[in-house]
């Protein structure tokens, strides 16, 4: 591969860790930038759009409010 960076290697392990349900605290202590950052990568990787954690997200309220 070139034209690869350490930081697109990091910011794809940030993406799959969080896509793994990882918390940002956890993912900043294993990948080394700080909490901000690691939320910037997700923002700029357009992690919000991803069914997985919608759908993640929808299991664990459910789980709370017992629907």
């Amino acid at each position: 591969m070139t034209g690869l960076t350490f930081y697109d290697l990091r910011g794809s392990a940030v993406v799959q860790l969080a896509l793994a349900e990882a918390t940002v605290p956890q993912i900043a202590t294993f990948t080394g930038p700080s909490l901000k950052d690691v939320e910037a990568i997700l923002d700029a990787h357009y992690l919000g759009r991803e069914v997985k954690l919608a759908e993640a997200a929808v299991i664990k309220l459910e789980a709370r409010t017992k629907l």
